[in-house]
């Protein structure tokens, strides 16, 4: 077994190095432990605009649900907090972004940071410093808007499951160092099976997923219950 840091892997002493399994810490995070940092959960704020309209029309055609929570309303509501945040010099962290033009705020602000490298055409952020970092939900990447067909009520969350291209645009940052960190509010065996395809697939980094699930949150000093979570690859 291999334990995976955020900069290295490691073989783990009187372990089978042959057995295909990655252990990661993982970061049951409480949100609530850093006083200096505002954790804000876009789900909260969507379900003052939600839609019931489309939620009718999502009986008939499931596809519609994205519309209940509407993109145009996510985003003003991420652009105002962003905004803010910097405007009163306040350090946020925002929780469930589903958008690809929210990163694109995020990336825009990290460059003038200088947290871009060149040689690797990613971002290397030190999230202690960002007055805004923000998360992804894992259900948020595991499906996408083509899956409401068979999937139906299965995936409707808030903030929900959105099209295609723009969960494409979440791993894209994701493996750019944008996103902070993956929010997982209950570890279960579907998601397990998510995480290992992403790195046979090589969707996702190891490295990158060790950072998501742990190192990342823990440089803007939250704390946490530091658990594990095994992964076959």
């Amino acid at each position: 077994m291999k334990k995976i840091f955020p900069d290295k892997i490691i073989n783990i002493e009187n372990t089978d190095i042959f057995d295909n399994k990655f252990l990661f810490d993982y970061l049951e995070c409480d949100y609530n432990s850093n006083s200096a940092v505002e954790v804000i959960y876009l789900s909260d704020l969507l379900e003052s605009k939600k839609n019931s309209e489309m939620l009718e029309k999502a009986k008939l055609k499931p596809a519609m649900y994205s519309n209940v929570y509407s993109p145009k309303d996510e985003l003003e509501i991420f652009t105002e907090l962003f905004e803010n945040a910097i405007k009163n010099n306040k350090k946020v962290h925002i929780v469930w972004i589903t958008l690809d033009a929210e990163i694109k705020i995020l990336e825009e602000y990290y460059t003038k940071l200088g947290f871009m490298r060149e040689d690797i055409n990613c971002f290397s952020p030190d999230f202690q410093i960002p007055l805004v970092t923000a998360s992804v939900k894992i259900e948020n990447i595991m499906w996408k808007g083509s899956d409401y067909k068979a999937q139906k009520s299965n995936i409707y969350f808030n903030p929900p499951v959105r099209e295609s291209w723009e969960v494409k645009a979440m791993f894209k940052w994701i493996n750019r160092g944008v996103t902070a960190g993956i929010y997982i509010s209950e570890k279960t065996p579907e998601i397990e099976l998510f995480l290992s395809e992403q790195i046979k697939t090589e969707k996702i980094l190891p490295l990158a997923i060790a950072k998501l699930l742990k190192y990342n949150l823990e440089s803007i000093w939250f704390t946490w219950k530091d658990t594990e979570l095994i992964v076959e690859y």
